[in-house]
């Protein structure tokens, strides 16, 4: 195991609004990568590849800049020192890994014109997008999530990440990185059988590795929308929605959603009630920002009904612990069908209600980055 024990310090800028606080909290709640990450109170570590050398890591620390600049300070523990360029280029990973430069300026204007989404920027105006690590990685992830539950795609995932990639120790804690398409290129489906445990599923993912590391990364990232989809599109085991999921959640390309897809309608309603605006009315409204709704949005309700929960439980504990008369045994009596509960102070499909729910998390409780997503 090897200790990186040289510490290197700058800051990374970021395109306002931005708010660290509720970037770390997007990460606690990012299911696929939160075993990758340590965090503590304002604070998040993650391990990327040596810019230089993609059989060594190196291991990064965010916090907060004490200049109170829109951005976050760096600290990168190497076991050798870094040049300048290596410096610069794990910058880069990061920026794109926490989406610092995302511009949402015409986004949020487009946003507080809408009644609807307004409430939730109390929020999570300062969100900008947390991705995966790398192309490389989301592109493993999202060729294992096909025909699986997110849960098992994410324990393949972390069981690739600790066996093939790169393992380090910084300040007493072990990070591994996930591995580059240098190394994931090398794989045969032999190879890669024992982490994704069905031949048809390796033979895919090698076939979609190889395919997406031969296109040219920067047109993926800054080219022309419809070139950047119909370059994943011609690589063979990616269909529509991996080539979105791939252009939205690692690229941070906003422009187009699949809005027909069962969780957006699900969002839609719950954002503006039912019946739920039609897709096309959304896409007229948002164009190219899209991608920064659906996130917004999705995002801004889980952290709503977290709060719900949370003084939810919080009154319950306040309160003395009253016992409810026990049916007794074997006794067939169905219970009471609950004829005196009062109604949630906010549920996700109850129309009306998000802008009373922002409104009390804002005021009435403080957002915890590390809590449960």
């Amino acid at each position: 195991m090897t200790e990186l024990g040289i510490i290197t310090k700058t800051v990374l800028a970021a395109t306002a609004p931005f708010e660290l606080e509720c970037s770390l909290r997007a990460i606690a709640g990012f299911q696929p990568c939160i075993r990758d990450v340590g965090l503590s109170e304002g604070t998040v570590r993650r391990a990327f590849t040596h810019p230089t050398d993609p059989s060594s890591a190196v291991v990064t620390q965010i916090t907060e800049r004490d200049d109170g600049e829109p951005g976050v300070a760096l600290t990168v523990f190497s076991a050798a020192p870094l040049t300048g360029p290596e410096l610069d280029a794990v910058g880069a990973r990061v920026t794109a890994w926490l989406g610092l430069d995302d511009d949402r300026a015409d986004f949020l204007r487009v946003a507080e014109s809408d009644e609807h989404v307004r409430p939730l920027l109390a929020l999570a105006a300062g969100l900008h997008q947390v991705r995966f690590s790398s192309l490389a990685e989301g592109v493993v992830y999202f060729t294992l999530v096909q025909n699986s539950a997110q849960w098992h795609a994410s324990l393949r995932k972390r069981r690739l990440t600790v066996q093939l990639g790169t393992t380090v120790s910084a300040a007493g804690e072990d990070y591994t990185a996930f591995p580059d398409f240098s190394l994931l290129t090398q794989l045969t489906p032999t190879h890669l059988l024992p982490h994704v445990g069905a031949a048809h599923k390796a033979v895919r993912l090698a076939e979609v590795i190889g395919g997406v590391a031969t296109l040219d990364e920067e047109l993926l990232r800054t080219g022309p929308y419809d070139e950047a989809r119909a370059a994943l599109l011609s690589v063979r085991g990616i269909g529509a929605y991996t080539a979105h999921a791939l252009l939205l959640r690692v690229l941070g390309r906003p422009d187009a959603v699949p809005l027909e897809m069962e969780q957006f309608v699900s969002t839609t309603t719950a954002v503006y009630g039912d019946p739920p605006p039609a897709p096309a009315e959304l896409r007229e409204r948002y164009g190219p920002w899209i991608g920064w709704w659906a996130y917004t949005c999705r995002t801004a309700l889980n952290w709503l009904e977290q709060e719900k929960k949370a003084r939810e439980k919080a009154g319950r504990s306040r309160g003395p612990a009253v016992r409810r008369p026990r049916t007794p045994a074997g006794s067939n009596r169905p219970r009471a069908a609950g004829r005196d509960r009062q109604p949630a102070l906010w549920s996700p499909s109850a129309p009306g209600r998000v802008a009373e729910g922002a409104v009390l998390a804002a005021d009435g409780a403080a957002l915890d980055p590390v809590g449960e997503g």
